[in-house]
């Protein structure tokens, strides 16, 4: 019998990418194959690269749009995958991003398996890994082996590398209520959940041989947000389309050109998912988490959370590690247009500003609306604080509680993996 191969793959503006993707697939050594493209809404570069190879009937094309506010409410690409296996025909099922490669007789070699051995559910390969700079030069390459028989596949094999049963989706189904889990907390994870769904009904078992090479570039999703929390940081500014924004309450406001700069205040580049989530509101005529004077340096403000808070003296502004580069001259009519905040101090009463670091016991916190939060370094690194952290007395620590930390999105979503979830008893079919 001859197996049909449903391949699955994910696209989101890679028109780099995309043409040798397909071309890997068309010239495969094994022609019973189908191939559902699930496009999220890619630029049209991209979808005109794709349109060149619907000739070949085997080929489908989903194009699915979301609002940008709602992109980061679900794994785009779980979503997108779930969708396509409600519309798949083959017997065998394998997933494609549009950064990877398959080698010609990748699905010949995987049906054989399946084929020759019908006790075996799961297959996944050996996969070459290539890093490339922005004019897509190779600068390093490594292979992650396919050496034994996985009976915990999660974060070991990659989303590219396996093809499984179709046999096995109604038993997840049956058992989660979807397929892949989309929830937004397994971004950069999704595969690794659906890889530990389909342990509990098979093991992975390995073909050697490298047939698949995946690219990653500087827009490469891992990339883009290895140092990125989910939420950016109040306070982030980013250039979007020319002009500059300020996260504040939640929300994007459009600050002056005049307020950004090297040297006290710098745009950050955020990937554009990041910023996706985030309504366009009015105007501050001044940033949050800037010092302000009115009177020529006799007195210093710092406008948080659109109110005015007093420094007690300049000294404290100093203690607090605000340079006088980083102090803006405006009228005293534009102060008084905010209200009164608490007064900012050292002693005798500790009042520090928000969105300073400090130092505790080794570890760097932020304080963000009067709660200690710690940061990770690659995220303090990231959103180009210019400060030293300042260091605080076991009193001022406990003056405020300690919030949830502040970590790159990879490292919080593997926090939050259930590792209790491996069981593998009680299965229905076992390689």
């Amino acid at each position: 019998m001859i197996m049909k191969v449903s391949v699955i793959l994910t696209s989101y503006n890679k028109p780099d990418f995309i043409d040798r993707v397909l071309k890997s697939m068309v010239e495969q050594t094994y022609s019973n194959w189908e191939l559902l493209i699930m496009d999220d809404g890619s630029e049209q570069d991209t979808i005109e690269k794709i349109q060149t190879y619907l000739e070949d009937e085997r080929i489908h094309l989903y194009s699915r749009t979301v609002h940008p506010a709602k992109r980061l409410l679900t794994v785009r690409y779980a979503t997108l995958i779930n969708e396509a296996l409600a519309r798949i025909t083959g017997e065998l099922i394998c997933y494609l991003t549009d950064d990877t490669v398959y080698h010609q007789d990748r699905l010949q070699k995987m049906v054989d398996v399946f084929q020759s051995k019908p006790h075996i559910d799961i297959v996944y390969s050996s996969q070459r890994v290539v890093h490339v700079d922005k004019q897509l030069v190779e600068t390093m390459s490594f292979v992650r082996e396919a050496d034994k028989i996985l009976e915990h596949a999660s974060f070991q094999v990659d989303h590219c590398s396996v093809m499984h049963r179709r046999r096995l989706l109604p038993l997840i189904h049956e058992k989660y209520g979807q397929y892949w889990d989309d929830e937004a907390k397994h971004w950069h994870h999704a595969d690794s959940v659906f890889w530990m769904r389909l342990n509990q009904f098979a093991a992975f078992y390995p073909l050697r041989d490298v047939l698949d090479t995946t690219y990653k570039t500087p827009h490469s999703f891992h990339h883009l947000f290895s140092s990125m929390p989910y939420d950016l940081i109040d306070g982030t500014v980013i250039e979007k389309e020319g002009d500059y924004y300020q996260i504040a309450s939640g929300n994007l406001h459009r600050i002056e050109r005049c307020w950004v700069n090297e040297k006290n205040r710098r745009a950050i580049r955020v990937p554009s998912l990041c910023a996706m989530k985030y309504e366009i509101k009015d105007m501050l005529a001044v940033p949050n988490y800037t010092v302000v004077t009115a009177d020529h340096g006799k007195t210093f403000y710092y406008i948080e959370d659109q109110k005015k808070r007093r420094f007690a003296s300049k000294r404290d502004v100093q203690y607090f590690q605000f340079h006088s580069k980083e102090i803006y001259t405006i009228s005293n009519e534009r102060l008084q247009m905010y209200e009164d905040g608490g007064m900012i101090q050292v002693s005798p009463v500790f009042h520090p500003p928000n969105r300073r670091l400090f130092k505790w016991k080794q570890e760097v916190y932020l304080l963000m609306h009067y709660t200690f939060c710690r940061i990770d370094p690659e995220v303090v690194k990231r959103f180009a604080f210019y400060h030293q952290p300042i260091n605080l007395y076991p009193s001022q620590f406990t003056l405020f509680q300690e919030g949830k930390p502040i970590m790159p999105l990879y490292m919080e979503s593997l926090q939050e993996f259930d590792m209790s979830l491996y069981q593998t008893s009680g299965r229905k079919h076992s390689s």
